[in-house]
């Protein structure tokens, strides 16, 4: 069986590049700029995370389909889109990618452990609740897969939209989520930071509830709404 070194390498290049920007904008906007206006900070933050995305996905998609996520490989590979020797090498280096883009992000700015170098945690808009927390994840998680199924993966998806139509989820989904959970939908995305931080607060919550909110999508998705011959 041959192996896919160009993928794996794409994936790991792919999740560097999307946590890099993520952890980075969370500290320039939380604590270089000391943004007074949590709105104004929300704002910012989300359209980083759906403008690169988009980007991401045009440029990494034609060679790995920009997993960037191992909730997305695992509900693809539930499905039989991908190999499992490529969903395990794609998670492996996702989770090496979002790792390294959090420990270069802490060398730049160290000041970032204010915010614990962007951290998904609950929030005490939700009384910290781990439950709740839980919970958004799985549902924004759903969406965000859903837009990947409808925007990439189906046959029916429109040329050329991928990009955009997962990559306005993402902000959607931070705009909404952010400020409840953290709005990881990455356990690679919340791995990183953890590791910097050394802290694992509520950790779990945030692989299990990206990984079955992409199940349930994929599956609801490929058997609900495509015809047989389609899926």
């Amino acid at each position: 069986m041959p192996f896919n070194l160009k993928a794996w390498l794409a994936e790991l290049v792919g999740t560097f590049t999307l946590v890099f920007f993520i952890v980075m904008s969370i500290i320039v906007y939380l604590v270089v700029l000391k943004n007074d206006s949590p709105t104004g900070a929300l704002v910012g933050i989300a359209l980083v995370h759906g403008v690169i995305l988009t980007s991401l996905v045009y440029t990494i998609g034609p060679i790995s389909g920009c997993h960037l996520n191992p909730a997305v490989s695992i509900a693809l590979a539930a499905i039989k889109k991908i190999k499992p020797i490529d969903a395990i090498a794609y998670i492996v280096a996702q989770l090496i990618g979002a790792t390294m883009a959090s420990f270069l992000a802490s060398f730049i700015l160290p000041q970032g452990i204010e915010v614990k170098f962007g951290l998904t945690l609950p929030s005490s808009n939700i009384g910290n609740s781990q439950t709740i927390a839980l919970v958004v994840e799985i549902v924004l998680t759903f969406f965000l897969m859903m837009s990947i199924m409808g925007g990439a993966v189906s046959p029916k998806a429109p040329a050329g939209a991928s990009g955009l139509t997962i990559g306005f989820t993402l902000a959607a989904a931070i705009f909404v989520g952010a400020p409840l959970s953290g709005a990881s939908l990455n356990p690679a995305r919340t791995l990183g930071p953890a590791l910097v931080s050394g802290v694992f607060d509520a950790h779990i919550i945030y692989w299990i509830g990206p990984i079955v909110g992409a199940l349930i999508a994929v599956f609801l998705y490929q058997y609900g709404f495509l015809k047989k011959e389609e899926s």
